[in-house]
């Protein structure tokens, strides 16, 4: 599929369900990143950006915004194919995400603390997952209501707060000494990168 309309984006993303988007950063009425940032439809695809701004600063922020990749203009077929490849074989077989005594296999769904299963409901899941998909970026309140609760309106930053106190109670973790997800005051959570703690 195919379509240079940003509004058309959403409804062609529910109705064919692509393994894979890419997406130009110069659009009309908008640019690629906050299109990324602001569609719960992209939040489960991966999205390589092709710009020709190759600028340090916008490829940082697109890949902040979840970018799988990012490509600069010009570049040849056999590149494209190779990067695309790549983001298709990440996308089929993940590895599980593990952070200390905290294991997520993406594959299975399963998520254990010290060899424990966890059970999580679906809502609780999706928050851990995105934010381990995240993992040493910042997430911020309205980035994880739009991606989590698909941006339902009306939703308050508590809603996640709620959600997160329910998480850390069942990972066992304690509020005031984290050791999976942090709190980033007035901005939203982090989980910190594998080794990184």
């Amino acid at each position: 599929m195919l379509t240079g309309d940003p509004d058309e984006l959403p409804r062609l993303l529910r109705k064919q369900r692509p393994d894979l988007v890419l997406l130009d950063l110069v659009l009309p009425g908008t640019d690629g990143i906050e299109l990324l940032q602001r569609l719960p439809e992209l939040a489960d695809v991966p999205v390589i950006f092709i710009s020709a701004y190759g600028r340090d600063e916008t490829v940082a922020r697109a890949l902040e915004a979840g970018a799988e990749d990012y490509i600069v203009k010009p570049f040849s077929p056999t590149e494209l194919t190779a990067r695309v490849g790549v983001a298709l074989r990440k996308r089929l077989a993940p590895e599980p995400f593990v952070l200390g005594d905290l294991s997520i296999d993406r594959t299975r769904r399963r998520v254990t603390v010290d060899g424990r299963v966890v059970r999580l409901t679906a809502t609780e899941y999706e928050l851990l997952r995105i934010l381990s998909a995240n993992a040493g970026h910042v997430m911020t309140y309205e980035a994880l209501l739009r991606r989590v609760w698909s941006g339902r309106e009306h939703a308050q930053p508590q809603l996640v707060r709620a959600f997160v106190k329910k998480l850390r109670t069942k990972l066992g973790e304690d509020s005031g000494d984290p050791r999976y997800i942090f709190n980033e005051r007035g901005i939203g959570y982090r989980m910190p990168k594998p080794g990184e703690v």
